[in-house]
C-alpha cells in the first residue's frame, strides 16, 4: 500500500478549533507572554498595558466564560492565575528592555517564564482532577434522580441537604433517594457515606443538623442505618407530629399475638407494632407522662386477639388499673348500675382482663397459678410440640398466651425488707419472666425509675428487650438513657409532649432500633368499647392450664375474692349480688354454686375465712351472707331414718345424712400451716441433702397434698431465713440441715 492508498483516517490531523490541555496550554501561555513582551519592547509601548490586557482576560476568559462552562472555583483560579501571571511577566519584560539584558538576566527572565508554564501546567491538571470527580458526582446524582425517580423540584432539596452535611459534618455524600410523608409533616434522605465514613460517627451529627437546619423546637432529625451498608436515612421532620392526637382506632379488627399488637405510632404516623410471643416488656413513665393511656392502648390490643389472654396485677392503686375491663362484666352480674340511657348488659357478659390481683395475697396465687401452667403446659403439650418440631408452645386460640401486666411493678420487685409474702411476690416475678417464657407467658411491667435500686433485680432488664420510655416529665431523658444507653442520632429532649416518648425492641427479625413514637389517646369509654366488641373471639384458657392453676384460678371472681371491687359497686347499684333459687351468688358465666359447702369452700382464701365488711348499709348484702355462714355451723343434726326432719326454713336445703350412727367429727385440720412445718422437719431429720421432689415424696407418702412450686419456695424463704440450709441452684437445689455434709 502507497502512502497515497493509506486511509485518510490513518494520517495526524490537527483540530484547529480544539481547546488547549493540560500540556498544550502551559506552551500556550509561555509562547504568547514571549511574543507580547517582544513586540511591546520593540514597538515601545508602555509596560503596564499587558497587565491590563492579562486583568480582561482573567475576567472574560478565566472566570466568565469558566462560569458559563460551570467550571468550579480551583478551575476558575488556575486560569485567572495563567492570565495574570503571563501578563505579569510580559510587563516586567518590557519595563527592564530585553534589548539590555546580560546573559544572566536572558537565563533568569527564561526560567521565570518556564516556572509560569510548568505552574500552570500543573494548576490546570489538578483542576482537571477536580472536575472530573464532580462530573462523576454530577453523572451519580443523575442516576440517583432517575433510580429514585426524583423530580428537579425535589431535588433541590435533596441539594440542599448534601450540602448542610458538608457543611455540618465536613464530609461529601452522594444522595440515593428522597421520600416525602404522606401527612406532610416531614422527608427522608438516604445518602451514601464516603469509604472510611462510618454510619455510626455521621449519627452524632442529628442535633446538630437538625439547629443547621433551623428546624421548629421539637422537629428532629433522626438518622438511621438503611438496608445497604454505607447508606444512612435521615428522616427529618418539618412539624412537631409528637403533639399529634390520635384517637385509639375504633374498628377493633382481629389480630394475632404471632403477627404483632400496636402499641402506638411513629414520628410518621404508622402503627408501632411489637411482637411480644417471647418478650417480656418495661414501661418507663413519671407521673402524668400518660403511662396509664398507654397500658389501656395495650390491653385494646390484646383484647382484640384471638390467642392471648390478660392477668393484670395492681397492687399499688388496689386494682384501679384494671377495673374499666370488668366493669361491664359487673353491670351484668348487677354488681354496678348501667350507664345512663344504657340497657343493663346480659348476665354472660364477660370480663376483659382475665384475673386481677388487688393485693399481694391474691398476686401471691396468681403468681403461683402462672408458675404451675408453665410446668404443666409443657408435660400437658409435649407431644404437640415434637409433632410441631418446636420447642415453643404452638400458639392458638385454644392454647392462648398469657400476658400479665404489672402495674407499678418496680415497687414489688424493689422490696428489701423481711416481710416474707413481699418476698416470695417478688421472687416470684423473677421467676416468671426467667422460666415461663416457652410455655407463652409474658410479663409487662410498669415503673416510675429504671435505676437498679428501683428495678430491685437486674434480670429484669436483661428479660424485657421490648422497652418504652415516656418522656413528658423527663427533660433530660434520663429514662431514655436508663433503658437504651446512648442512642445514636436521636435528640429525645425534644419529646415534650405528653404521650411521646422512645421504645425499641431487641428481639430477632420482628425487633426494631430505639425510635420516637406517641401513644394513641385513649378515652375512659374504650375499655367498655372493646370488652363488647371482641368478647365473641377472646379465648379461654384451656383444660390442662385451668387444672394446673386449680381452685385459685376457678374461684377468682367470687365474692370473697372481689370483696375489694363489689363492695362499693354494690352499694350504688343497690341491688343484692345475682343469685339462683337457692340463695347462693353466680359465678362468672351464670353458673351456680351447687351446695353450701361448695360456697363455704370457696370463701376461703388458703385456710382463713375472708373478713367481713363493717355492717353499713351499704353493705348489708355482706352482712347477711355472714349470717347465712354462721347459720350453718348451727344447723341440727340429722334425724334417725324413718323420722322426718324438720325443715330449715329459709334456706331451701335438703341435707341428709346415710350414716345410722352420726358420729359428731371434729372439722380437718387445715393444712396450709402444717405441711410446712413438716416440710422444714423431713430436711431436718434426713440426715442428707434433699432435693424439691424428695421432699414431696415424702410429704404425699403422709397423706398431704401439696403443689411443687409452693413447695420450692416455701424452701427457698426457709434457706433465706436460715432455718434450713440449701446448695445448688435450679433443678440441681437441694436442702438439708445447717450443718448438714
Amino acid at each position: 500500500m502507497t502512502k497515497k492508498q493509506a486511509p485518510e483516517a490513518a494520517h495526524l490531523a490537527i483540530d484547529w478549533v480544539a481547546g488547549h490541555g493540560n500540556l498544550s496550554a502551559p506552551v500556550a501561555v509561555a509562547t504568547t507572554a514571549a511574543a507580547v513582551a517582544s513586540a511591546g519592547a520593540l514597538a515601545g509601548m508602555p509596560s503596564g498595558w499587558p497587565l491590563v490586557v492579562g486583568a480582561v482576560g482573567a475576567a472574560a476568559h478565566g472566570v466568565g466564560v469558566g462560569i458559563r462552562k460551570r467550571l468550579s472555583r480551583p478551575s476558575l483560579a488556575v486560569r485567572a492565575g495563567a492570565w495574570l501571571a503571563a501578563s505579569g511577566w510580559s510587563s516586567a519584560a518590557i519595563a527592564t528592555d530585553p534589548a539590555t539584558w546580560s546573559g544572566t538576566a536572558w537565563w533568569t527572565a527564561l526560567g521565570t517564564l518556564v516556572a509560569v508554564a510548568l505552574g500552570t501546567g500543573a494548576g490546570l491538571y489538578h483542576a482537571d482532577i477536580h472536575e472530573e470527580a464532580l462530573d462523576e458526582s454530577r453523572r451519580a446524582m443523575q442516576a440517583a434522580m432517575t433510580e429514585a425517580e426524583i423530580n428537579r423540584a425535589d431535588w433541590a432539596l435533596v441539594d440542599q441537604w448534601v450540602a448542610l452535611i458538608k457543611a455540618v459534618a465536613h464530609v461529601d455524600v452522594a444522595p440515593a433517594g428522597l421520600r416525602r410523608r404522606k401527612d406532610g409533616s416531614g422527608f427522608m434522605v438516604e445518602v451514601a457515606l464516603p469509604i472510611g465514613f462510618a454510619a455510626n460517627r455521621f449519627q452524632t451529627y442529628a442535633t446538630a443538623l437538625a439547629e443547621a437546619a433551623r428546624l421548629p423546637v421539637g422537629c428532629l432529625v433522626s438518622i438511621i442505618k438503611a438496608r445497604k451498608q454505607g447508606h444512612v436515612i435521615l428522616d427529618v421532620d418539618t412539624e412537631d407530629t409528637s403533639a399529634r392526637v390520635t384517637p385509639y382506632p375504633q374498628g377493633f379488627e382481629p389480630l394475632s399475638v404471632m403477627t404483632g399488637v400496636p402499641w402506638g405510632l411513629s414520628r410518621v404516623g404508622e402503627e408501632v407494632t411489637v411482637h411480644m410471643r417471647e418478650a417480656c416488656a418495661l414501661i418507663l413513665g413519671p407521673p402524668g407522662t400518660g403511662k396509664t393511656t398507654l397500658l389501656d392502648s395495650i390491653l385494646t390490643g390484646f383484647a382484640r386477639c384471638s390467642d392471648a389472654m390478660v392477668f393484670g396485677i395492681d397492687v399499688g392503686k388496689k386494682g384501679d388499673a384494671f377495673v374499666p375491663w370488668v366493669t361491664p362484666w359487673m353491670e351484668g352480674q348487677k354488681y354496678a348500675k348501667p350507664l345512663p340511657g344504657k340497657a343493663r348488659l346480659p348476665e354472660t357478659t364477660r370480663t376483659g382482663v382475665d384475673w386481677i390481683a388487688a393485693n399481694l395475697a391474691e398476686a401471691d396465687l396468681m403468681l403461683d397459678a402462672l408458675i404451675a401452667i408453665a410446668e404443666h403446659r409443657l408435660e400437658a403439650y409435649r407431644e404437640l410440640m415434637r409433632r410441631m418440631d418446636t420447642k415453643l408452645l404452638p400458639i392458638s386460640a385454644d392454647i392462648p398466651m398469657i400476658f400479665c401486666v404489672v402495674d407499678e411493678g418496680a415497687e414489688m420487685l424493689a422490696y428489701q425488707g423481711i416481710d416474707p409474702l413481699r418476698s416470695r411476690v417478688k421472687d416470684k416475678l423473677v421467676s416468671v419472666m426467667r422460666t415461663t417464657r416457652a410455655m407463652g407467658i409474658r410479663l409487662i411491667l410498669t415503673a416510675t425509675d429504671g435505676n437498679l435500686s428501683s428495678l430491685g433485680d437486674s434480670a429484669v432488664r436483661k428479660y424485657s428487650p421490648v422497652r418504652v420510655a415516656l418522656t413528658c416529665t423527663d427533660p433530660e431523658g434520663a429514662g431514655v438513657a436508663k433503658l437504651f444507653g446512648t442512642v445514636r442520632g436521636l435528640d429525645a429532649t425534644q419529646l415534650t409532649a405528653k404521650g411521646a416518648g422512645v421504645i425499641g425492641a431487641a428481639t430477632d427479625e420482628t425487633g426494631f432500633a430505639p425510635q420516637p413514637f406517641r401513644t394513641f389517646v385513649t378515652a375512659p369509654s374504650l375499655a367498655r368499647d372493646a370488652c363488647l366488641a371482641t368478647e365473641a373471639r377472646r379465648p379461654v384458657l384451656d383444660e390442662p392450664s385451668v387444672r394446673a392453676a386449680g381452685a385459685a384460678y376457678r374461684d377468682r371472681w367470687s365474692p370473697a375474692r372481689i370483696a375489694w371491687l363489689i363492695g362499693d359497686q354494690a352499694a350504688t347499684a343497690g341491688q343484692a349480688a345475682p343469685a339462683g333459687a337457692s340463695g347462693l351468688p353466680l359465678l362468672p358465666g351464670g353458673r351456680r354454686l351447687s351446695t353450701p359447702e361448695e360456697f363455704r369452700a370457696r370463701l376461703r382464701i388458703r385456710g382463713q375465712e375472708p373478713p367481713q365488711p363493717p355492717a353499713t348499709p351499704a353493705a348489708a348484702d355482706d352482712a347477711a351472707l355472714s349470717k347465712f355462714i354462721a347459720d350453718l355451723g348451727k344447723l341440727p343434726e340429722a334425724p334417725e331414718p324413718g323420722d322426718r326432719p324438720a325443715p330449715f326454713r329459709g334456706l331451701h336445703l335438703n341435707i341428709r345424712k346415710t350414716d345410722p350412727e352420726p358420729a359428731p367429727q371434729a372439722p380437718a385440720p387445715e393444712p396450709a400451716a402444717d405441711w410446712k412445718a413438716l416440710a422444714q422437719a423431713v430436711v431436718l431429720q434426713s440426715g442428707q441433702w434433699m432435693s424439691t421432689s424428695a421432699v414431696l415424696a415424702v410429704l404425699e407418702g403422709r397423706g398431704l397434698t401439696v403443689h411443687r412450686s409452693s413447695l420450692a419456695t416455701e424452701l427457698s424463704a426457709m434457706a433465706r431465713r436460715g432455718e434450713i440450709a440449701k446448695r445448688g441452684s435450679g433443678p440441681q437445689t437441694e436442702y438439708g440441715a445447717p450443718h448438714a455434709e
